[in-house]
């Protein structure tokens, strides 16, 4: 609430001191960073990553779509492209069927048996 004299930051048409605008969750500032927002409030990437995102079913880390990251999606459940492997034999499963074994993902060789 106090006057901007230098190095003042504009957000949603509301001025900030840049030491005063910061991520809503860890408070580091945001000014000249990477942000996002969601429900009014600023976020810096990773807080609203482990916040928000989806979470990968094969590494468990967010998954942030963001850079144009690719990903996959079946039922409720998602991975990063890199994490889509089979169980068993570690076989990409990007572009290829698979089998699902409770929660686990198979390519059709090693799922032959189930």
């Amino acid at each position: 609430k106090q006057a901007i004299t230098t190095g003042g930051v504009t957000y949603r048409e509301q001025p900030w001191h840049k030491e005063c605008f910061v991520c809503t969750a860890c408070k580091k500032q945001l000014s000249g960073q990477r942000f996002t927002s969601r429900d009014e409030f600023a976020y810096c990437l990773s807080c609203f990553c482990n916040l928000y995102s989806k979470k990968c079913a094969g590494c468990t880390n967010p998954i942030s779509g963001l850079g144009g990251t690719k990903y996959i999606s079946f039922e409720e459940r998602q991975w990063h492209n890199d994490c889509f492997n089979c169980k068993k034999c570690s076989l990409s499963l990007v572009g290829r069927g698979f089998l699902t074994e409770r929660d686990d993902i198979l390519c059709p060789e090693c799922g032959k048996d189930i």
